[in-house]
């Protein structure tokens, strides 16, 4: 991988660590929501992968109803050009794997409905919420149609879990998605807990929802993004263009989009581009119909958009080399940088193991320290309760009260057997003293137990 930008990479803290191979594996991924769903990714290691050379990464996010196995091409061209992919499973819950963001489980939106049909009416039975997933609960309309789970939790987990296993460099780690992988791109970009993680993101065939066109969050951000001129369920045009709003004419009852002409003008602005895109020549102008782009961006951002002529909804074959050119030419901004390395992944470097068990020891050791500190604290109070009846059973003798043993108890011991055990007490000259020191139980012992005599 040769990179066109002048900086040094900044390696992950799973560098010089990392025990994995050149080559493609499945993996399930450590993070699950309180629903307990387990998801799998695919990561792939391109074949001079040493463990040490920090590499750039893409999280390629696959269509709805798809899985970690969507674009193997990707993966190859990873494998063979010097990059990182890890491709993984959005949540099925009760339907099909999919990504939540864009719009797609929010309807209606600012613009109203994402859907032409909002009341259902053309699903069977009519009226009925027919992509409603479990994780929604109840959907407010019939436009929703994709998981309710937090997808953006599940990639900046697995983020977290790359970075800390694999040596990635962490100033080149960059998205993409097709299609539902594509709109997820958009949430990816506009919530905080992943904005600033990634330097660059390519969505192919996808925009988000009408009323959901939120810029980047973190400018500069780079874009580069490819539409299908013919593609029918996420249109490049828009149907007015007075609205900029795209309609998915595959189905009666169809989706409502951004135009990709209003998607690049909005992420140019957050960028500082130039308001009007030119004319984009090699290597840009791949699939027929060229691309243009908004020039003069800050922070060395840039934003491209390609609609590929013939194309309908599916990455054009030219998509992983213009992914790799558009990944030479970016880098996360300085402020985007990810935190220092946690000190439990200074620990694994030390004692061998991985960030991610490294990460699971520190947990049990907090834990056992808690424990520690609480029997400590059982100790202190049962020394503190023992001088305290030492101390009443020798002031009582001393002012010529008799002490006489207590009534006999039944207790459960361990194991839940019955056993007695017997205090010494005050006699009835003084009940409210007697009734004090019967009182006083040994913790240790788990009920009764008999109190050492008074000291001299």
């Amino acid at each position: 991988f040769a990179s066109s930008v002048s900086a040094d990479p900044v390696p992950s803290w799973g560098c010089g660590r990392s025990a994995h191979s050149p080559g493609s594996s499945d993996r399930t991924m450590r993070y699950r929501p309180a629903s307990g769903q387990p998801t799998q990714y695919r990561l792939m290691l391109p074949q001079h992968a040493d463990g040490k050379t920090p590499l750039p990464l893409v999280l390629s996010f696959h269509g709805w109803a798809g899985n970690l196995s969507e674009r193997p091409v990707l993966l190859a061209h990873g494998r063979q050009h010097g990059y990182i992919v890890a491709a993984p499973t959005g949540f099925a819950d009760d339907l099909w794997p999919s990504w939540n963001g864009g719009g797609s489980t929010r309807s209606p939106g600012r613009l109203g409905a994402t859907c032409l049909d909002p009341t259902g009416s053309l699903f069977d039975p009519p009226g009925t919420k027919g992509y409603c997933y479990a994780s929604c609960g109840t959907c407010d309309d019939a436009c929703w149609w994709t998981t309710c789970e937090d997808s953006v939790a599940q990639a900046a987990a697995l983020l977290d879990e790359l970075l800390g296993d694999v040596c990635v460099d962490a100033s080149r780690v960059f998205a993409t998605g097709v299609s539902n992988g594509a709109i997820f791109l958009y949430e990816l970009a506009s919530d905080p807990r992943t904005a600033g993680r990634f330097a660059g993101y390519a969505p192919v065939v996808g925009s988000p929802h009408a009323g959901f066109n939120a810029p980047p969050l973190h400018p500069p951000a780079a874009f580069f993004g490819v539409w299908g001129e013919l593609d029918t369920t996420v249109p490049p045009a828009a149907a007015n263009a007075s609205d900029g709003v795209a309609v998915d004419t595959s189905y009666a009852g169809g989706w409502r989009y951004t135009a990709a002409r209003a998607v690049t003008a909005r992420w140019a602005e957050a960028n500082g581009c130039r308001p009007e895109p030119q004319p984009l020549g090699q290597p840009h102008s791949w699939g027929g119909r060229g691309c243009v782009g908004y020039q003069f961006c800050a922070g060395g951002s840039e934003v491209v958009e390609c609609v590929w002529g013939g194309g309908g909804h599916d990455a054009p074959p030219w998509a992983e080399d213009a992914l790799l050119h558009f990944m030479r030419h970016h880098v996360a901004h300085a402020s985007r940088l990810p935190p220092p390395r946690p000190s439990y992944y200074e620990a694994a470097q030390r004692g061998g193991l991985s960030a991610g068990d490294a990460a699971e020891v520190a947990l049990i050791a907090t834990a056992v320290v808690a424990l520690a500190a609480a029997a400590a604290a059982c100790v202190v109070r049962c020394h503190r309760r023992r001088r305290q009846r030492q101390a009443l059973l020798s002031s009582l003798s001393q002012r010529g009260i008799s002490v006489g043993p207590c009534a006999p108890r039944a207790s459960a011991g361990r194991g839940g057997s019955m056993r007695t055990a017997s205090l010494p007490v005050v006699a009835v000259l003084e009940p409210a003293a007697e009734e004090m020191a019967c009182q006083m139980e040994d913790p240790w012992a788990g009920g009764a137990a008999t109190v050492p005599p008074a000291a001299d």
